[in-house]
């Protein structure tokens, strides 16, 4: 019994000393390891790839917050620009229903250009309008003839100045044009030179159709 109990104290005693000695074997065996390390110039690299690192992941996140900001800006004139566009079109529906003339201006009012008005449509929006429906792009007046005031110098100008701001490809067509005088009236045919190809009695038959049109705008 007693030596049994001897025993056991023995082991137990031997494998604390082998434990502690393992310990301290490996202890040492790290230092050396570390100093081998340093010495030979592998921490020193370590090191500095760390830094660098901790640098790129410093930039990284401050690249992102960045971004997150101007996200946020971003989305904030977006919704001030929707909400401009929603007043605009709530402005425009006002003018369509207004008593008033309502002119387009086309062109500087600048010499040696004179005003000339042209009485035009769109087709895609009279289509629209005749189904019930909105164009998505252009308002409902224009399913009707309406004026549009254009400084240029000559008739073939101002028609293609038209066309360049109201191009035929999206529906514009021009019914009519004609010069209109210093106080706003349409000036007499005589005034102008008849179009190249037609004769005066050809001219004379267009201006008296813009001016039907007219008639019917102002109504």
């Amino acid at each position: 019994m007693g030596s049994g109990i001897i025993a056991i104290l023995q082991f137990g005693l031997f494998t604390f000393v082998a434990s502690v000695a393992a310990n301290i074997v490996l202890a040492v065996a790290g230092y050396l390891w570390a100093a081998v390390i340093e010495q030979t110039g592998g921490v020193q690299p370590a090191r500095q790839r760390i830094a660098r690192y901790s640098r790129l992941a410093l930039g990284f996140q401050n690249r992102l917050e960045a971004r997150k900001t101007a996200a946020a800006g971003s989305a904030s004139s977006l919704f001030g620009a929707e909400r401009q566009e929603k007043q605009l079109r709530s402005r425009l529906r006002e003018l369509e229903t207004a008593q008033h003339r309502f002119v387009r201006v086309v062109g500087q009012e600048l010499l040696p250009n004179r005003c000339y008005e042209a009485m035009a449509i769109n087709s895609s929006v009279t289509h629209q309008v005749r189904r019930g429906e909105r164009h998505p792009f252009y308002d409902s007046s224009w399913a009707r003839a309406v004026p549009v005031h254009i400084w240029a110098q000559s008739e073939e100008e101002a028609a293609a100045e038209f066309e360049r701001v109201f191009p035929k490809t999206v529906g514009f067509k021009i019914l009519s044009i004609m010069p209109l005088a210093a106080d706003g009236r349409p000036a007499a045919r005589s005034m102008v030179p008849p179009p190249k190809g037609s004769d005066t009695r050809a001219a004379d038959a267009r201006a008296a159709d813009a001016r039907a049109a007219e008639t019917g705008v102002a109504a």
